[in-house]
């Protein structure tokens, strides 16, 4: 491999992991298995290849960062796409309470299980706690569409608790990685210092919601119209993912992440979903680029540290299972009967993208936040909730029948 240059082997890279990742997503599918549990365990078998014999050079790591951050963009866009503001606000009142209490109850649960069972320090208990309040309804929607209820009350409900679970997992990311910094140094007026980092980032975040929300209000509309006049349908798509990538980068610039940007900026063009899919071109660009940030994750797992990992990864899957079932139950029995809040509260479960999301971006900042065993152990949490709740949610909507 020395002899080859870094275009080269970037180039031989693409081609054979999105060949191998189409594969995976067909055959993933074939067995009712998430994709994305493919896509972890290409990146990780990537990993071990290169560990024996070197595959990957220091610029050809740079290219593949690129593609994976596409990739967060490329995910985090489709979600917010899905997200219609005025639905969720709609349907607030009863999904709120459900809501409020898996998310609290699920992060107690992971804050409370590492930094107590397993004795860890307070920044990656922080980002634990943080990324366990996330789920990811997509893992469980092919279940409830395959039993044909998702569109019952209890699927409807399930569908809008998930979507505040993805709002609020972001929104609670961006407000740790604020804070971080401060409980890194540690000096000074430890209160008087959290208090300004989050005065500032309330401040950033009000600046660019209206800013999305001005866009969304009066400029969409107006660009529709002006895209349909002007240029073909594909082209559409390309000039609205541009557009949806300035947004990202606009957040970026305020100090938010690139995932908060995607989100928001798929949440502008919401009242055009059906438009940003036309022709299938975006489910194209999706499946081509999201599979790059679950395979990124895979290699920066470290082959020597995945049994280590497992150990802490099988106590956090045990805190991750637990803090959903009971912090989605118990509130769902208030709105429903006790059949419906078993299946709401299972189908909360999976953490995938949004949790592996929130790891990925505190392994990013260095040890100090999340070191590469907890990143392991965060990758257990995402095969295993991933592998065991669809059967056993399919187990139970045949039950319910």
């Amino acid at each position: 491999m020395d002899g080859l240059s870094t275009t080269t082997l970037l180039i031989l890279f693409i081609g054979l992991s999105t060949a191998a990742a189409m594969l995976l997503r067909a055959g993933c599918e074939r067995i009712g298995t998430p994709p994305l549990v493919g896509f972890l365990l290409l990146g990780i078998g990537i990993s071990t290849l290169d560990a024996s014999v070197g595959v990957i050079n220091v610029e050809t790591e740079v290219g593949i960062e690129l593609l994976a951050q596409l990739g967060l963009v490329a995910l985090l866009f489709r979600v917010g796409l899905g997200l219609d503001p005025r639905r969720l606000l709609a349907k607030l009142p009863s999904a709120s309470v459900i809501w409020l209490g898996n998310i609290a109850i699920a992060g107690l649960t992971g804050y409370a299980v590492a930094q107590w069972v397993l004795g860890l320090e307070l920044i990656a208990s922080l980002v634990i706690a943080v990324a366990l309040t996330a789920t990811s309804i997509g893992v469980v929607i092919p279940v409830w569409e395959e039993a044909g209820d998702l569109n019952d009350d209890a699927g409807t409900l399930t569908v809008d608790v998930a979507e505040l679970d993805d709002i609020s997992g972001i929104v609670l990311m961006a407000l740790l990685f604020a804070v971080l910094p401060v409980l890194q140094d540690g000096e000074g007026n430890f209160w008087l210092s959290m208090g300004a980092a989050a005065g500032e980032l309330v401040l950033l975040f009000t600046v660019f919601v209206t800013f999305c929300w001005l866009f969304a209000r009066y400029l969409t509309p107006r660009l529709y119209r002006l895209l349909h006049r002007w240029e073909r349908t594909p082209e559409h798509l390309l000039t609205v993912i541009a557009l949806g990538a300035v947004i990202a980068g606009i957040a970026e610039v305020l100090g938010f992440s690139l995932a908060v940007g995607a989100l928001f900026a798929g949440i502008v063009f919401s009242a055009y979903p059906e438009q940003v899919r036309s022709n299938g071109a975006y489910g194209l660009l999706y499946d081509f680029f999201t599979p790059y940030f679950f395979i990124a994750i895979g290699l920066h797992l470290d082959p020597t540290l995945i049994l280590p990992a497992a150990g802490v990864g099988l106590v956090l899957l045990i805190a991750a299972v637990a803090g959903k079932l009971i912090g989605t139950y118990l509130p769902a029995r208030l709105m429903t009967d006790r059949a419906s809040a078993g299946l709401i509260a299972v189908s909360m479960v999976p953490r995938a993208e949004i949790a592996m999301i929130i790891a990925h971006q505190a392994y990013q900042l260095g040890p100090w936040a999340l070191d590469a065993e907890l990143y392991g152990a965060m990758a257990v949490v995402t095969l295993g909730t991933c592998l065991l709740t669809p059967p056993l949610l399919g187990r139970l909507l045949a039950r319910s029948a």
